[in-house]
């Protein structure tokens, strides 16, 4: 009886050893991916500006629609984020979204976003594009690092 365990540790021991120390670690499985972006999406109408910019990086850069130059200060993209929730988005909808596993601490999404909100006295449909860069973060969370959005050419129909 003895013998068999010291042969099973050792078999155990020997497997263990078998696991090359420092390897890469695994990238996301697209599934898995896809609900990260999916779930930071979602915060997107929740009328919550902490919750929102809880999905972005410190640091992050952003290009905000409305402006010119993007830009890597979290005051200003916190006081974007907050003139967006004034708007009361609602009715999201996310269309053509691609979503790319780069590496196992990289995801990429883009695609065609379409809301409704206050637009001076009236609500109207909105639509934007962007892409998303995440990046895994130390405490296994992701986060967005980069965003980039832009209007649909001129005389596109909303859908």
């Amino acid at each position: 009886m003895m013998r068999t365990m010291l042969i099973l540790g050792g078999t155990v021991l020997a497997l263990a050893g078998c696991a090359k120390p420092g390897a890469p670690p695994a990238p996301p499985a697209q599934a898995e991916a896809e609900k990260i972006v999916a779930d930071t999406e979602v915060s997107f109408t929740g009328g919550n500006v902490e919750a929102i910019m809880g999905h972005y990086a410190d640091g992050a850069v952003v290009f905000d629609p409305s402006v010119l130059d993007p830009s890597n200060d979290r005051a200003m993209q916190t006081k974007w984020t907050a003139g967006y929730v004034t708007m009361k988005p609602s009715d999201q909808t996310v269309g053509s979204r691609h979503v790319q596993v780069l590496d196992a601490d990289t995801i990429v999404a883009s695609g065609v976003m379409s809301f409704t909100a206050a637009v001076g006295p009236t609500r109207q449909m909105l639509r934007t594009r962007y892409t998303d860069v995440y990046q895994k973060q130390a405490d296994g969370s992701w986060k967005i690092v980069h965003e980039h959005m832009s209007g649909p050419p001129p005389e596109t129909p909303m859908p």
